[in-house]
């Protein structure tokens, strides 16, 4: 069986609140780590052990697709200081000038600012194309 309608209806149910206008911050932020999680348990099989995101990042880049590889850890790490705050995730995209989002740090808010930019469409976009070359592979 073919993890494509599984994996293209995770990115469509996650376009669908990038594209809801009234989406609040919570849903988005819950809608990225959900996203991501299940891209990954869907996918792990293209790997061998290890850090899935990392060996993803390394396929895509080694296969010419550097910007889509940087984007797609990009959205990880991102969406990985959702899930846990500051961290390791943090003090690397701190380190990473050309973040696709943006990144606050303000009281009571999240490390990640996912309502501006569409931050949803574009880990959507980056994670689909991410999910059609692993499979055209």
């Amino acid at each position: 069986m073919s993890d494509l309608p599984d994996v293209a209806q995770l990115l469509a149910n996650a376009e669908a609140v990038a594209k809801n206008a009234d989406a609040d911050v919570s849903e988005i932020e819950e809608a990225v780590v959900e996203t991501v999680s299940a891209f990954e348990a869907r996918l792990q099989h293209h790997f061998a052990r290890g850090p899935f995101f990392v060996k993803l990042r390394n396929r895509l880049r080694d296969e010419g697709h550097t910007d889509l590889a940087q984007s797609v850890y990009h959205y990880y790490l991102a969406a990985n200081v959702l899930k846990h705050g500051g961290g390791k995730s943090l003090r690397e995209l701190e380190r990473l000038s050309d973040q696709p989002f943006t990144l606050q740090d303000e009281e009571g808010k999240a490390l990640i600012d996912v309502s501006s930019g569409n931050f949803l469409g574009g880990l959507v976009t980056s994670l689909g194309k991410a999910h059609h070359i692993l499979s055209a592979g």
